[in-house]
């Protein structure tokens, strides 16, 4: 569904991302993970034609647009780190815009709400509260629905978990899981965290802006020695102790 290769992307003379190649199947959850300052934000803004790079990324076996309305318009959902909602905006209005790039009018607005709010009744018992009053989690269920409401090939999640208690985390998570399976969504999800890898099919471990792992997300959750040289710079071997002196 979609395939990213050669990807690099550069901040002025900076190198962020170094020619990553990933892949996404139709129907799968694939993990993009890594520590702090891999690249990861980076390389979801280069896939959603927010930033300018090299490579090459098709949506679907065709080229992706660079503009990013234009990778809305093609299938491809963002879901941008730390929610972005519009917060002077009601919970329907945000709701809305998802769904008006695929031709939704106000007069068929509860038929386009209605899955969404099935999946979070939360948002149907706050739909004309501004979204700027919602709680953070209720806001990270907002921009996922918004971004289903485009109609989406594939979708793509930044830092679902971010300032979020664990126990929302796992609720979310679930819901992820949910429409994988009900709805046959796909999925990228960015995180810093490795618990994302209990419900993808495959993963990413992104470091320094290179793919330094990848293959099945559950056998690279129990390969404890790959995550610590990548989060911590511990080599296979090496203790904390030793590090840190």
């Amino acid at each position: 569904m979609l395939d990213v290769s050669s990807l690099s992307v550069s901040y002025g003379s900076a190198r962020v991302l170094y020619g990553i190649d990933l892949r996404v199947d139709d129907g799968e959850i694939v993990a993009l993970i890594g520590p702090n300052g891999a690249g990861k934000t980076t390389a979801l803004s280069a896939i959603g034609g927010l930033l300018p790079h090299e490579g090459t990324v098709t949506l679907d076996g065709r080229p992706l647009p660079t503009q990013p309305w234009e990778a809305v318009a093609a299938g491809l959902a963002l879901v941008p780190q730390g929610r972005a909602v519009f917060p002077s905006m009601t919970v329907e209005e945000n709701l809305f815009l998802g769904g008006f790039c695929r031709g939704a009018t106000w007069r068929t607005v509860e038929d386009v709400f209605a899955p969404i709010f099935e999946y979070f009744p939360r948002l149907a018992e706050r739909r004309r509260q501004p979204a700027g009053k919602l709680s953070g989690g209720e806001q990270q269920m907002l921009v996922i629905g918004r971004a289903l409401l485009s109609q989406p090939k594939a979708v793509l999640i930044d830092e679902l978990s971010l300032g979020l208690a664990p126990k929302l985390v796992q609720t979310l998570f679930e819901m992820i899981v949910r429409l994988n399976r009900e709805r046959g969504t796909t999925f990228l999800l960015v995180e810093q965290a490795s618990a994302v890898l209990e419900i993808s099919n495959r993963a990413y471990l992104l470091q320094k802006g290179h793919v330094v792992h990848e293959g099945d997300a559950r056998e690279l959750l129990s390969r404890v020695d790959v995550l610590r040289s990548a989060y911590l710079g511990i080599q296979s071997g090496q203790s904390a102790a030793a590090l840190r002196r």
